[in-house]
């Protein structure tokens, strides 16, 4: 049992260690001049918006789940117009994922681990292309997916059954990830199998009908607070309609299948392959010395990938099988200590390993070239000076970040177009231009004034974010 001392040295490692990867590899951080993702922006406007007193899903639309605007909202009531909040939030959520990933590694290897060694498992998330641009919905389910995990494996090495406040637990989180992003699923049934299996076998019948309770319990916990929320506004059709039904039946990838998932699956491990490295070593290791572990952990990563990247695929979306790097640590950890090294070097190893996830966040990150750029450079910033707290429509297109810098809310429902084949996006938005109804429009393309005479183009910016050149085009309407 570790005392308030050890407890506390160690968040303080791993806060550090998860700041230090994030400042480099996120571009939530002041080391980048804006976060101009699209998908962190559309998240960082509904949660403004939902704080401000509009509806998820009635008054201002997308299609994720209300837990990741909450937070992104949260995260705006420390910086309205930047992502300073946002990566204080990404920060507290990866030093939570770090920590349950390294007690689950202790768990495995039966003691205790230096906290410095999940530098490496940072560092090999943060740096890879599947984290993309910081931000993104799968980031902010790592610390749930890795509390889950922490759960089973314990479990296992366990002699008796999981407490039931901590099966409630269990079960409120993983209603809090239906309701970030519900394509972990996958990963929550398999470990309720695994569990249900894992009772039966040692023949605690008693204690899994009480189990099976306590987590519906807990998911419910989880639940009622949105059905209050969207049933006081009278917006329970609004948010079933759009979480489940647009996104199931409407928001379609390339097909399904097994040879889709299986292509998918190339693409994750292409993607995130330090990650991969990690869990092929974990696995290949507790074949041989802990097969329960290993089947264990291959079923939960099986159950995650099927409903995670089955459908379709955009880069980030094998992002949530990082939650099994942490357990690369003990087959490294184990080699390192069966060196024949002097006492010395081995102490160092830990320090060496914060050196090298450093040098790898610094040189191998995919938004490394986007560092250091200046505000102007960017036409979120730029075009906000402009704006200065008028009315303003991002036309046509996902949300640019223009909101965000301007600290404007939104004028409509569909404040920008998304990926969803919604007519009913193109129509709203036509007929706010047609009435002139906004101040200023932002638009990727200049020949807006052809369709809507009453704005005309007063500024342009191009900016490579990642993804491509883009050019932003600023409109205002003329008197």
């Amino acid at each position: 049992m570790m005392t308030v001392k050890q407890k506390t040295q160690r968040a303080v490692w791993l806060l550090g260690i998860a700041a230090l990867v994030l400042v480099w590899c996120s571009k939530s951080s002041p080391l980048y001049a804006f976060n101009d993702w699209m998908d962190a922006n559309i998240f960082f406007t509904m949660g403004k918006s939902m704080l401000h007193g509009r509806v998820l899903y009635r008054d201002v639309f997308d299609h994720k789940g209300p837990v990741l605007y909450l937070l992104y909202g949260l995260a705006a009531c420390v910086d309205n117009t930047g992502f300073g909040g946002v990566l204080l939030l990404e920060t507290a959520a990866f030093a939570a994922f770090l920590w349950l990933g390294l007690r689950s590694a202790e768990v495995i290897c039966g003691r205790a681990l230096h906290p410095a060694w999940t530098a490496l498992p940072a560092a090999a998330v943060a740096a890879s292309r599947a984290f993309s641009h910081g931000g993104s919905a799968e980031e902010l389910l790592l610390p749930l997916l890795a509390a889950a995990l922490f759960g089973a494996v314990s479990t296992l090495r366990a002699s008796r059954p999981m407490p039931l406040r901590r099966v409630v637990l269990h079960g409120f989180l993983a209603g809090c990830a239906l309701w970030l992003k519900y394509t972990v699923l996958g990963f929550y049934l398999v470990w309720a199998v695994l569990l249900a299996v894992l009772y039966l076998r040692r023949g605690w019948r008693g204690p899994l009908g009480r189990a099976i309770g306590a987590y519906l319990g807990g998911m419910a916990l989880a639940t009622l607070p949105w059905v209050v929320y969207f049933g006081v506004q009278g917006a329970l059709g609004d948010w079933f309609t759009c979480y489940f039904y647009d996104n199931l039946f409407l928001y379609k990838g390339e097909g399904g299948g097994a040879a889709a998932l299986a292509q998918h699956l190339w693409w994750a491990v292409r993607d995130a392959l330090p990650v991969a490295v990690l869990l092929a070593a974990f696995l290949l290791w507790a074949a041989l010395r802990r097969p329960a572990a290993a089947g264990a952990v291959a079923a939960l990563a099986a159950g995650l990938a099927f409903t995670s990247l089955m459908g379709g695929y955009l880069v980030y979306y094998g992002l949530v099988l990082s939650v099994f790097a942490p357990l690369g640590l003990v087959p490294l950890i184990l080699l390192v200590e069966k060196c024949k090294t002097p006492a010395a070097a081995k102490r160092l190893a830990s320090a060496a390993a914060v050196a090298l996830a450093l040098v790898w966040c610094v040189t191998r990150s995919p938004n490394r070239a986007l560092r250091w750029r200046t505000a102007d450079s960017m036409p979120q910033r730029r075009f906000a000076r402009q704006i200065n707290g008028a009315s303003l429509l991002n036309y046509g297109t996902l949300d640019g970040g223009f909101y965000t810098a301007a600290g404007v809310l939104p004028p409509c429902r569909y404040f920008c177009v998304t990926n969803m084949p919604l007519d009913d996006q193109w129509a709203e938005q036509n007929a706010l231009l047609a009435e002139g109804g906004v101040d200023y429009v932002v638009a990727l393309t200049g020949d807006l004034g052809t369709a809507f005479p009453r704005y005309a183009v007063v500024d342009q910016c191009s900016c490579d974010g990642g993804e491509g050149l883009l050019t932003w085009y600023l409109y205002k309407r003329q008197a």
